[in-house]
């Protein structure tokens, strides 16, 4: 029998919440009992999300949060923590992945990539970790099968993220009151990335993907399959130390 989610009362933040997997998270938290706070840089991206949440009988604030600026990771925690009375748990979604060839790739492209998928992440938990403590929480970064295989055009975007999973270990080592969970993420539909490529680079990549028989997956998940997942690492009352969240193959014998 399917465990019913409930996430009544927790204290929630999610950062990269104004589209994809971060605002699948937030419509899901909203509507199974969590206070939601929604962070990204698009205002008018998170008002729609905190609005849909509201409609469905949830309860969401808007903090805008530039990932990039440690003043504003900073104030966007300290604004989610005056909305919600504390924090329980930070979910940690933003990212980007821009496709380049590493010959190609100038350092403002690593700047990108690493300033937003790893350094966002731990100014935001820096800010964060305080509150956390306090509550006895939760953190949950969103990660990559592109840690476990490279792939042309995604060097940047997989090393950020492997990256991201030693930063996650150094913030269990320092604070050991905190649970700290890497939730391996497989092929999403409904993400940015790929219509922020353009077809045109999209087609180029898979190609060389295809060819090389490096594709991961022939199949995706829906947002909110893996949504629901990601949420239920917060539900459980014991640790969650790593989560893989990957598609169904098209020839397992439960496939409808």
């Amino acid at each position: 029998m399917p465990i019913k989610l409930d996430l009544g009362g927790l204290r929630l933040l999610i950062v990269g919440a104004s589209s994809g997997l971060g605002r699948a998270l937030a419509g899901l938290a909203g509507g199974v009992g969590a206070q939601v706070a929604v962070a990204a840089r698009r205002r008018t991206h998170l008002e729609e999300v905190a609005g849909a949440v509201r409609a469905a009988g949830g309860e969401c604030v808007v903090v805008p949060c530039d990932v990039l600026r440690d003043a504003s990771c900073q104030e966007a925690v300290e604004a989610s923590v005056a909305a919600l009375g504390g924090l329980d748990a930070l979910i940690y979604a933003a990212g980007i992945a821009d496709p380049v060839l590493l010959r190609d790739a100038d350092r403002a492209s690593w700047h990108r990539h690493l300033d937003t998928n790893l350094v966002g992440a731990s100014q935001v938990t820096a800010a964060a970790i305080p509150f956390l403590e306090a509550s006895q929480g939760r953190a949950l970064y969103v990660s990559s099968y592109a840690v476990r295989q490279s792939l042309p055009g995604l060097a940047l975007y997989g090393v950020s993220k492997v990256a991201l999973d030693r930063l996650v270990e150094a913030w269990r080592m320092e604070h050991p009151t905190v649970d700290f969970t890497r939730a391996l993420l497989g092929n999403t539909e409904g993400t940015e990335f790929a219509s922020r490529w353009g077809a045109e680079r999209t087609a180029k990549f898979v190609k060389l993907w295809v060819e090389g028989g490096l594709f991961p997956s022939a199949t995706m998940m829906k947002l909110e399959d893996a949504a629901e997942a990601i949420l239920s690492a917060l539900a459980l009352r014991g640790f969650v130390d790593d989560l893989a969240v990957m598609p169904r193959r098209r020839d397992s014998p439960t496939e409808p």
